[in-house]
């Protein structure tokens, strides 16, 4: 049996919280909707970091277990995780600095739709979810997904 690599899973789980926010979104489920959006924007940006920035899921030391989230080792040695949004959104950026012409980067150093947003809210009662918050990051989901799918398809990051 073959394993299936990570960035697989994530590109999968990407399209399908994407897929799931939009039916929600179309239902007035604004608070679930804007959660969705979230763990799709994380899981492509999880998947560009595995396909094209070096990141790994490998074991941080010699023999030891595969990590649960994708890393890179450090210039100082150290192994940096990359966990949740918003952090993971300006990681990405910071990585992609530079770079010419990557149109992810100008999208995630113009702006930050989920600068406020929190894995941690989906224990919370929804009433601080805005429509307009979610109307940003539901825009900013759709600019995200489409590059990824660009990537997808041309195995290429720009």
């Amino acid at each position: 049996m073959t394993s299936v690599p990570a960035e697989h899973h994530y590109a999968q789980a990407a399209r399908r919280h994407f897929e799931d926010a939009v039916y929600l979104h179309e239902d007035s489920r604004i608070q679930n909707a804007d959660h969705h959006f979230g763990f799709a924007v994380e899981c492509a940006l999880k998947s560009l970091l595995l396909r094209h920035l070096g990141a790994t899921m490998g074991p941080k030391k010699v023999g030891g277990k595969p990590s649960i989230k994708p890393w890179v080792r450090a210039s100082d040695g150290k192994a940096r995780d990359f966990g949740h949004l918003p952090a993971i959104w300006d990681d990405v950026a910071l990585m992609l600095h530079g770079r010419s012409g990557s149109v992810l980067a100008g999208l995630l150093s113009g702006s930050a739709p989920f600068a406020s947003w929190s894995v941690e809210d989906r224990y919370l009662d929804g009433t601080a979810v805005m429509a307009a918050d979610v109307a940003a990051r539901k825009a900013a989901a759709d600019q995200v997904l489409r590059l990824h799918q660009q990537v997808l398809l041309t195995g290429v990051l720009q």
